[in-house]
């Protein structure tokens, strides 16, 4: 996957990530008279939406962090890819539970947020683990190619 493709992907929809839960935590506090959550209802919302919050803030400082790593040498950006795989393996589990949301009859506009919160937290794990397959799996020559095409396009200076 090109540099800048997985830049600007991972960094809009971690900030995408971030707001759309922060919205269903918030939403959920403070609508709940409106509603009509139940309290263990609305623990498990804000549980679900505390841990999105947190990934959410990791992949940002990821992808801020993305320039610096992709200019040093190969086993640097072998260790981001081995990073943030395994987070995002440890986060993936995440994604069945909030699945389980759509099991409980919550309102319509709760319902929304957690389809959209579906959407962008699978397109986050999608894009990770493509470019993670790319760091890792991808044959040394390929990748080296790669690498060194990227470096040329975005980190030599003219």
């Amino acid at each position: 996957m090109d540099y800048k493709y997985f830049h600007d992907g991972l960094l809009s929809l971690s900030v995408v990530q971030l707001i759309f839960s922060l919205t269903l935590l918030l939403g959920s506090i403070i609508l709940k008279p409106y509603i009509a959550l139940e309290p263990d209802e609305r623990d498990f919302i804000i549980l679900l939406a505390l841990v999105n919050l947190a990934f959410s803030f990791y992949y940002l400082i990821e992808a801020l962090k993305l320039d610096r790593v992709f200019c040093l040498e190969e086993k640097h950006i072998f260790k981001f890819g081995k990073r943030i795989g395994v987070v995002s393996l440890v986060y993936t589990p995440h994604l069945f539970v909030f699945i389980s949301l759509l099991l409980i009859d919550l309102h319509d506009l709760q319902l929304m947020m957690v389809i959209l919160n579906l959407i962008i937290e699978t397109l986050l794990l999608g894009i990770v683990f493509k470019e993670v397959y790319d760091i890792l799996f991808k044959e040394e020559t390929e990748r080296k190619f790669e690498l060194e095409q990227n470096r040329k396009l975005y980190f030599e200076k003219k």
